[in-house]
């Protein structure tokens, strides 16, 4: 964008932020509950942007960092007594501990390879919960009503993630780190010979996008007041977070943002024919990736791009 818009983007993200702040107070509770969803989608989009989009890591594990932070903060919450904040931080923090132990490992494979390694990592996480008696195997956990609170703190708390980790991909973008993602997505070898550390540069990234992954996992968690492996680790969660990015834009800073939009509203319209709405985002998808691989805001930057005059500049978000 243009230096001398910076102000106009500016008053919009204030009255923006202005709106989100004041919108729980004033809409019915399933509307404030889907915003917290959208909220979730952005933040789970964003962290896989990070991967995906960046770093060129097509992770399909998704569900199991997910699923890590949900069961961190649920057994800290039934068994530790930790307020529903503090259990969500730790599954965070659990998540990413559990992603610095596999990386060595999981960096061993290269693309399809990557992604079919951490998809198996995932059901075996979840076969693993299955079976684990201390944590309610199949049943799951039911969390104390005591380590909740109302759904308009829900509400803040995943818009400050959704806003954090979209801030966070701005401002890793504009540092070092940022330089050797972009060189490491576009061709790894090529970034080891210009003097980029690839391994750490993929380690930082994983462990920031677990960390986010499992925070909102914890969240989601303690919101919904009881957990069970099979839909925690369901796959469901990674295909859901890779069509947001895929349909928003892919390496962008506001695709995901858009996707998630996008995803939200279609499966409102859709809610009552889940068979049409699996099969127009399956179509949706192939559409996407066919003749607009930039996904949707990828091509609004294209076109944006296209039309500026010669010197106008090329800061697109």
């Amino acid at each position: 964008m243009k230096v001398g818009k910076a102000p106009l983007w500016w008053g919009f993200i204030v009255l923006l932020a202005l709106a989100l702040i004041a919108v729980p107070h004033v809409l019915d509770r399933y509307t404030v509950f889907l915003l917290y969803l959208l909220f979730l989608n952005i933040a789970l989009a964003q962290s896989w942007n990070l991967l995906a989009g960046y770093a060129g890591l097509i992770s399909l594990g998704v569900a199991a960092l997910f699923g890590i932070g949900a069961y961190a903060a649920g057994m800290t919450i039934v068994h530790l007594g930790f307020h529903f904040l503090l259990g969500a931080l730790f599954g965070g923090v659990l998540a990413a501990v559990f992603a610095a132990i596999v990386a060595l490992p999981i960096f061993r494979f290269r693309g399809i390879y990557f992604a079919i390694a951490t998809l198996v990592l995932s059901e075996a996480l979840r076969i693993f919960m299955v079976n684990w008696k201390f944590t309610g195997s199949a049943e799951g956990l039911n969390l104390p009503l005591e380590s909740g609170t109302t759904l308009m703190w829900y509400y803040y708390v995943m818009l400050l993630v959704a806003a954090g980790a979209t801030l966070l991909v701005v401002v890793i973008l504009r540092t070092k780190l940022g330089m050797g993602l972009r060189a490491l997505g576009n061709n790894e070898a090529s970034a080891q010979n210009m003097g980029v550390n690839t391994f750490r540069t993929k380690l930082y990234v994983f462990l920031l996008a677990a960390f986010i992954t499992g925070l909102v996992g914890g969240i989601h968690a303690s919101k919904m007041g009881s957990i069970e492996p099979y839909s925690i680790f369901s796959a469901m969660w990674t295909l859901s977070t890779a069509n947001t990015v895929i349909i928003g834009g892919i390496g962008t800073v506001l695709g995901p943002v858009l996707g998630a939009v996008f995803v939200i509203i279609l499966g409102e319209l859709l809610a009552d024919y889940q068979t049409f709405h699996l099969a127009i985002t399956g179509a949706l998808l192939i559409l996407i990736i066919r003749f607009i691989p930039a996904g949707i805001w990828g091509q609004i930057g294209k076109l944006t791009l296209a039309r500026r005059p010669e010197g106008g500049g090329t800061d697109a978000p």
